[in-house]
C-alpha cells in the first residue's frame, strides 16, 4: 500500500537508551505494531535483531523494506535501502542504530544522513540510540568505561529530534538479562559483563542520559532564563584537545550559549594537522575555530575573547605536557585572569581524557570467629524491591510490572498479585492474564487494597504491588509496610507515581495529589532497582484521547487537570532527576567501593570555597545557581588554617545558615595550608567543579598559588575562576535532598 508523502518535513522520535539490550529496538517495533493497528502507513527500513527471541517476534507482521546488497571485502553487507523506502514512500519508517556507519558505496556515509534524507521527503522516522553515540558525550564514555567510541551522532541531530523516549532499564535487571542470554550469545557474556556492562558503567551512563533528556523535557516550560553566556574554548592542538572541546560545548549548553574554539600556534610551530583535526570536531560539534598565529599566547587568547564578548574562558591543564610549558602555565594562567575580569575562566585541572584508577587497598586475612562463618552459611532471608516509576497515569508502570512478573512465571517462579489497579485497561488485563491473584481466581478483578499478612501466609517467591501510595487493609501506605515483605524474603514488584513522592510535591509547591498520602523519598533508598517507565507526552495525549485512561466523559477534565501539558512537563522533568538522584547514590558508592578518585561527570557536586571574610553571599548564591542548572549538589567549604576572630566566626556563621537554606551542606576543613585541604576533600567527595573567587590576598580571598596548586593537585575538575562583575545574576534555590526537598530551578542546560 503507497500513500500520498505527507507535507512538510518528517518528525523523528528517538527511542534513548543507556547501554545495548535496555529495549529500545523491542519498543520501537511496539509502536510499529501500534501504529499499523491505528490505521497507519508503516514500514521497517532497517531492524537490526540479533537473533533475540523477543526483538524477532516482535516485528511481528510489519512490512519490512527489503534490504540493499552491498558487496564489501569478500563478504555482502546489508544496509538500508533509502532509494527503496522514499519510492515506497510510508507514512512512517522504523530505522534501527541511528549511529549506524554504512558500507562505502551507499549514498551516505552515515545512516543518521539517511534518516535526515527520510526527513526532508515528508516521512516520519522511529529510530534507536544509545547515549554513548552522542558526540558531545563521548569523551565522558571512554574516560569512564575505558572502551573508545567509533560511531557518533552529532548533537544537532538530537537537538532537531521531535520526541525522545528514554527506555530505562537498572544496571541489575540489564545485567540479569545479559545472564540470560536475552543480549549476547552465551560465549561472549561473561567478558562482557567484566568489561563493558560493569556495574558502575552502566549506572554512570543512565545517569548521563536521564539527565540529558531531563533537561530537554524541561526545556520547553517556557521559564524565564538569563541571556544567553558564550564559551571560548581555548585549546593547544594536542591529543587532549578533542575532549577539551567537547566539555567547553557542555558548559555552553549548560548557560545556553555558542561555543567558540580558538587555538593560537607559533608561526614556527604551525601543525595543519591538529589544526585539521580541530577544525573537525569544531564541526561536528556546530562550534567556530579560530586559528591565530602568535608568540605570545596569553595575549591572543584575551584579544579574541574581547572581540567576541565571552562570558566563560575554558583553558585545559595536560600533566603530559612538555616541561617549558609547565612552567610557561602558571604565566598564562594569570594573566588571562588578570586581564579577564568580567570572565568566568575555567581550568580543567589536569586534563589528559584518560582514566586512572587507584589500585585497591590490599585485602587482610583475618581469622573469623565460628559464629561468623555460620552467619554468612545461612545468612537471614532478604527479597529484592523492584519499583517501576511514572509520572502521570496512563505511563505504563502497571503494565510494566506485571509483564515482568509473568516473564518471571514462565520461568518458574511462583509469583502472586496482591494488589493492582487496571482501570479495565486493555494492556493491564492482558499482562494480568495468568497470573495468580491473592485469595481470588485469574477471571476475577485483583485486590484494590494490600493484605500484608495473606500474603506472609502464602510466602511467593515474587510478589506483585501497585501504587506504593495507596492503603493497605489497615490504612498504611504500602510504601511503609512493603520493607515487611521484603524482610520475610519475598520479592516485590511495585510501582510508583512521581506525584505521590513527596520531594516533589514540595518542590511544586505544596498539596497537589489530590490529598493522597504522600510516600517518603527514603523507600527509593530501600529500593534495590528503580526503573522508569517513560512515554512521550504526546504518546499520552493520545491514550487519553482514545478513552484508554480515562473515560470519555473525563477527558476534557482531565486535560485541563492533570494532564495539562505544562504539569505533564514538569513532574516528567522531575522524575528523570529521582531516578538520576537514585542512580548516582549507587554510582558515587561503587567508586568509593572501588577507590576511584578521578570524578565521572555524570552528576556535578559542586565545591565553592570561601574565606572567612564579608561579602561572600553572591559567591554562595552563584554556586547554587549552578548546582541547580545541574540537578547537582552544593557544598560550601572553607579552610581553618589558623584561629579566628569573633567577627571571622559570625561570617562563617552566616554562611552556613545560607548554605542550608540553598539546600546544600556547609563544611569547614582544619589544615595549616588551604590548597592540599580543599584538594583532599574535592577527591573525597568526587567533586566535578570548584568555585573559586578572584581578588587580592589583601581582601581574604584564595591566592595565586592556591589556585595553581589545585590545578595540579586535582584531575578532571572544573576549577571555575569567577569573574569580579555579576550584576545580571540572580539566586536560584536548588534543589534539595530527599530530607530537605526545595523548589526546583529553571533548567539551565546539560552535563
Amino acid at each position: 500500500m503507497s500513500t500520498a508523502m505527507p507535507a512538510g518535513r518528517g518528525r523523528l522520535r528517538i527511542y534513548l537508551g543507556a547501554a545495548p539490550g535496555s529495549g529500545k529496538t523491542f519498543a520501537m517495533l511496539r509502536e510499529g505494531r501500534e501504529r499499523v493497528a491505528a490505521g497507519e502507513d508503516v514500514v521497517i527500513g532497517f531492524v537490526e535483531t540479533y537473533g533475540r527471541p523477543r526483538t524477532v517476534q516482535a516485528t511481528g507482521r510489519l512490512e519490512v523494506v527489503p534490504r540493499l546488497e552491498v558487496p564489501y571485502h569478500g563478504t555482502v553487507l546489508g544496509e538500508m535501502d533509502l532509494d527503496a523506502v522514499l519510492e515506497r514512500r510510508p507514512h512512517a519508517v522504523l530505522v534501527d542504530e541511528l549511529a549506524h556507519t554504512n558500507a562505502p558505496g551507499v549514498r551516505h556515509a552515515k545512516r543518521w544522513e539517511d534518516v535526515e534524507g527520510l526527513r526532508d521527503a515528508g516521512i516520519d522516522v522511529v529510530t534507536t540510540l544509545n547515549v554513548q553515540h552522542i558526540e558531545s558525550v563521548k569523551d565522558l564514555v571512554e574516560h569512564i568505561t575505558g572502551i573508545a567510541v567509533r560511531e557518533t551522532v552529532p548533537d544537532r541531530v538530537i537537538d532537531r529530534a521531535d520526541e525522545i523516549h528514554f527506555t530505562d532499564i537498572a544496571p541489575e535487571a540489564l545485567r540479569k538479562r545479559m545472564r540470560h542470554g536475552n543480549i549476547y550469545a552465551a560465549d561472549t557474556v561473561e567478558t562482557a559483563l567484566g568489561n563493558f556492562f560493569r556495574p558502575g558503567n552502566l549506572a554512570a551512563l543512565r545517569e548521563i542520559a536521564l539527565r540529558m533528556v531531563a533537561q530537554r523535557s524541561g526545556d520547553g516550560r517556557g521559564d524565564v532564563r538569563p541571556p544567553p553566556q558564550d564559551v571560548l574554548v581555548a585549546i593547544s592542538g594536542r591529543d587532549s584537545s578533542e575532549a577539551l572541546i567537547r566539555r567547553g560545548v557542555r558548559i555552553a549548553r549548560r548557560f545556553g550559549g555558542l561555543c567558540t574554539v580558538v587555538t593560537v600556534v607559533r608561526p614556527v610551530e604551525a601543525s595543519h594537522q591538529a589544526v585539521a583535526r580541530a577544525r573537525a570536531v569544531a564541526d561536528l560539534l556546530q562550534c567556530s575555530l579560530i586559528v591565530r598565529e602568535s608568540a605570545d599566547v596569553a595575549r591572543e587568547l584575551v584579544r579574541v575573547a574581547q572581540e567576541l564578548d565571552s562570558r566563560h574562558l575554558v583553558l585545559g591543564e595536560s600533566p603530559n605536557e612538555r616541561s617549558l610549558w609547565r612552567r610557561l602555565r602558571p604565566a598564562l594562567l594569570d594573566r588571562v585572569v588578570d586581564e579577564l575580569p568580567g570572565v568566568d575562566v575555567h581550568v580543567i585541572a589536569r586534563f589528559d581524557g584518560a582514566r586512572r584508577r587507584r589500585p585497591a587497598p590490599p585485602r587482610v586475612a583475618l581469622r573469623r570467629h565460628p559464629e561468623d562463618l555460620l552467619r554468612d552459611l545461612a545468612p537471614p532471608p532478604r527479597g529484592a524491591l523492584r519499583v517501576y516509576v511514572g509520572y502521570a497515569r496512563g505511563c505504563g508502570a502497571t503494565t510494566a510490572m506485571l509483564e515482568e512478573g509473568r516473564r518471571r512465571r514462565e520461568r518458574g517462579t511462583d509469583v502472586v498479585v496482591a494488589a493492582a489497579t487496571t482501570s479495565g485497561r486493555s494492556e493491564c488485563e492482558g499482562a494480568l492474564a495468568g497470573l495468580e491473584l491473592l485469595g481470588g481466581r485469574g477471571d476475577e478483578p485483583p485486590p484494590d487494597r494490600l493484605d500484608v499478612l495473606a500474603v506472609l501466609r502464602r510466602s511467593p517467591d515474587v510478589v506483585c504491588v501497585d501504587d506504593l501510595a495507596a492503603p493497605d487493609i489497615d490504612g498504611h501506605t504500602r510504601a511503609e509496610v512493603v520493607s515487611q515483605l521484603v524482610d520475610a524474603g519475598i520479592t516485590v514488584l511495585a510501582t510508583l507515581h512521581v506525584g505521590d513522592v513527596r520531594s516533589t510535591v514540595r518542590a511544586l509547591g505544596g498539596p497537589g495529589n489530590g490529598g493522597r498520602p504522600l510516600v517518603d523519598d527514603s523507600v527509593l533508598d530501600l529500593a534495590d532497582e528503580v526503573e522508569l517507565v517513560d512515554v512521550v507526552p504526546s504518546v499520552l495525549d493520545d491514550r487519553l484521547r482514545r478513552g484508554d485512561i480515562v473515560p470519555p466523559g473525563q477527558v476534557e477534565a482531565a486535560l485541563r487537570g492533570e494532564f495539562r501539558p505544562e504539569l505533564l512537563s514538569r513532574l516528567r522533568t522531575m522524575a528523570f532527576r529521582l531516578i538520576a538522584q537514585h542512580t548516582d547514590r549507587r554510582l558515587v558508592a561503587y567508586m568509593h567501593e572501588r577507590s576511584i578518585e578521578r570524578p565521572w561527570e555524570a552528576r556535578a557536586r559542586v565545591m565553592v570555597c570561601i574565606p572567612p571574610r564579608p561579602n561572600q553571599e553572591k559567591l554562595i548564591r552563584r554556586a547554587a545557581s549552578l548546582a541547580g542548572s545541574l540537578d547537582g549538589e552544593l557544598r560550601v567549604v572553607t579552610v581553618r588554617t589558623r584561629q579566628r576572630s569573633e567577627a571571622e566566626k559570625a561570617h562563617l556563621d552566616a554562611y552556613a545558615a545560607l548554605a542550608a537554606e540553598l539546600g546544600g551542606e556547609f563544611v569547614t576543613l582544619h589544615h595549616s595550608e588551604a590548597a592540599p585541604a580543599l584538594a583532599g576533600y574535592a577527591k573525597k567527595i568526587l567533586a566535578t567543579e570548584i568555585l573559586l573567587s578572584r581578588g587580592r590576598d589583601q581582601h581574604g580571598h584564595w591566592s595565586k598559588g592556591t589556585v595553581h596548586k589545585l590545578v595540579w593537585m586535582l584531575s578532571d575538575v572544573d576549577i571555575h575562576i569567577l569573574a569580579r562583575r555579576r550584576s545580571d545574576e540572580r539566586p536560584v534555590a536548588i534543589r534539595g535532598t530527599a530530607t530537605q526537598p526545595r523548589r526546583l530551578p529553571p533548567v539551565g542546560g546539560s552535563l
